[in-house]
């Protein structure tokens, strides 16, 4: 039986390298003894039983795995050993569970996978041994691999030593006499067979067939069936003989006929060579003459090139020279016509301008009077076309930006007063506004950075000191909102919301007191200021003062008949006191606001 070897391979990992293995092996095992791709199994057959079958009928199997053999991914992305149905998978599981010799193929530097990144099936294949083969030592790896694969078919043919034994074995029971005494007993035969047995294992064992020294005939020993056993014998060792000289011919001349192949390729592959070495000489010969013709070409080209650019030069100069008296003269009435141009441009310009900023001016005007009666939305038109009219009318930023803020827009409003800023840097409003804008977005570090450039370009503006107040609240740096607020009152004494806010920032750090006196001069300066009433009130709560909250709560239900905090703060400080009204309260906060009093 022939050697078979099964090459198998991944096409987008190795499919180069396996097809070089592919050639190479033919010269030494023969085109026959070689399985490789998928495309020989035959029209309408079961594809993973004809690979098993495949399979089953090598010696040697060889697993090509490149750098991309183990993480390969198919059309959909899915790693291909992940698939049910990869040929790869399919073909290394029928080898290694058939324990045929398994040798991995180490292309271009690819290393043996772990066991734990293979599927089940194929993972006894990481302990096999693998040989390495490089592309840049192609000849030599493969040579070597070649080898290895000859020495692992010799290792796998079958025992065939005890061949003349067995010959001998079987011309002894065909011998006259001798199969009529084994035939006529089962035991004989048994005997036979555990004889053959041994021997195969190499056990000394003496058979029936074994010469031996001739022994005295019997009395009445028929001599006639004497010279037939020898005639029997001497025809069965003349056909062993034969036989053995056959075998012995053939494999001389399979090999006279693998040398003559191998001698064959061999020249047949020098001489293949010495015509592709023969083809690159004449090819670069060729290009080295196409590439000296074309530089000739080029250098003359551009020698002509020269010729006709200095005569037409020397053309141009004259007719320029010839020119040029005539164009200065043209030149010199043309500017002054351009310059008269220009001077009736620029009135026109400035004129246009002129009218232009006094209609800025005046949208400006009228969106003012938009914004101030709750109509953004006009206002906002106005000012944008007064922007468009004169691009850099600061107010029609700043005014804009006011509208966006108010409308809620504070992104907006924010790119109107960075416009705003550009056009006018020591703008300090610009900076206060920009900054109530970050605070709106909850932005409190770059409203207060905004705070503090307001404050460096206008020391005394009170809303700036109020609003950076403000800010360092949100951030809960209540000393610092303290000192803001303080100094915005020195600034600005009447504003009741300063006093408000500042009455907030004690009550956050637990001075009850402060807060207190501080909402006293808020609700002094506005009477009808029922937030601060409010506040009041939860102050005098926090100090076990009920009566008094209770009182301050009245009044702010009396001014803000809806207020829901109101009615829940003051409900909360009657159950205090064992007032039962306190639920009642209690409900009439939850139904004016769902959320409170939870």
């Amino acid at each position: 039986m022939a050697d078979k070897i099964f090459i198998n391979y991944r096409r987008d990992d190795s499919a180069g390298t396996a097809g070089r293995l592919h050639d190479r092996f033919v010269q030494t095992f023969g085109r026959k003894n070689l399985f490789m791709d998928v495309d020989h199994i035959p029209a309408g057959v079961d594809f993973v039983d004809y690979l098993r079958s495949q399979v089953a009928a090598c010696d040697v199997f060889l697993a090509v795995i490149g750098p991309n053999w183990l993480d390969a991914k198919d059309d959909s992305g899915r790693r291909r050993f992940d698939n049910p149905d990869d040929f790869v998978t399919i073909e290394i599981a029928a080898a290694l569970a058939r324990n045929i010799r398994v040798i991995p193929v180490l292309v271009d530097g690819a290393r043996t996978p772990k066991a734990d990144k293979l599927p089940d099936s194929v993972k006894p294949l990481a302990r096999r041994n693998a040989v390495e083969v490089r592309n840049t030592h192609f000849g030599r790896d493969a040579e070597a691999l070649a080898n290895k694969v000859a020495e692992a078919l010799k290792d796998t043919r079958p025992v065939t030593r005890q061949s003349s034994i067995m010959a001998s074995a079987v011309a002894w029971l065909m011998a006259t006499g001798h199969w009529r005494t084994v035939a006529g007993s089962a035991t004989a035969l048994l005997l036979l067979v555990g004889w053959i047995g041994l021997y195969q294992m190499g056990v000394p064992v003496w058979v029936p067939w074994t010469p031996r020294a001739e022994q005295p005939d019997a009395p009445g020993t028929d001599k006639a069936k004497t010279a037939a056993e020898a005639e029997a014998r001497a025809r069965a060792e003349q056909a062993e003989k034969e036989r053995l000289a056959a075998a012995k011919a053939e494999e001389e001349e399979e090999r006279k006929a693998k040398a003559a192949a191998e001698a064959e390729a061999k020249r047949k592959s020098e001489e293949a060579e010495q015509q592709r070495l023969a083809a690159l000489r004449a090819e670069e010969e060729r290009k080295a003459k196409a590439a000296a013709d074309a530089e000739a070409k080029r250098k003359s080209e551009e020698a002509e090139q020269q010729r006709l650019a200095a005569l037409r030069a020397e053309e141009e100069r004259k007719a320029k020279a010839a020119a040029e008296a005539e164009a200065k003269r043209k030149s010199e009435e043309a500017e002054q016509q351009r310059l008269a141009a220009l001077r009736a441009e620029e009135e026109r310009r400035k004129q246009a301008e002129a009218e232009a900023r006094a209609r800025s001016s005046s949208l400006v005007s009228q969106g003012k009077t938009d914004s101030n009666n709750g109509d953004y939305d006009r206002a906002i038109a106005a000012f944008s076309e007064a922007i468009r009219l004169d691009p850099k009318n600061v107010n029609a930023f700043g005014n804009r930006g006011i509208a966006y803020a108010k409308k809620g827009n504070n992104d907006r409003a924010i790119a109107d007063y960075n416009d705003v800023i550009r056009l006018s840097p020591n703008y300090a409003n610009a900076f206060l506004n920009r900054g109530i804008a970050y605070g709106k977005k909850g932005d409190n570090d770059r409203a207060i950075a905004d705070f503090m450039e307001a404050i460096r370009l206008d020391p005394k503006n009170a809303n700036a000191f109020f609003d950076r107040g403000i800010a360092y609240g949100k951030k809960g740096d209540n000393d610092r909102a303290i000192a803001d607020l303080t100094e915005a009152i020195r600034l600005d004494p009447k504003n009741a919301n300063v006093f408000f806010d500042r009455g907030i920032a004690y009550g956050k750090k637990g001075d009850n007191d402060r807060a207190i006196a501080d909402y006293n001069e808020a609700i002094r300066l506005n009477p009808n200021y029922a937030l601060a009433f409010n506040n009041r009130g939860f102050s005098y709560f926090k100090k076990g003062d009920n009566r008094r909250a209770i009182a301050d709560y009245n009044e702010v239900i009396r001014l803000d008949p809806k207020y829901a905090l109101a009615f829940c703060n003051r409900g909360v400080a009657k159950l205090k006191i064992n007032d039962a009204s306190g639920k009642a309260d209690l409900a009439k906060a939850r139904v004016l606001d769902a959320s409170i009093c939870r």
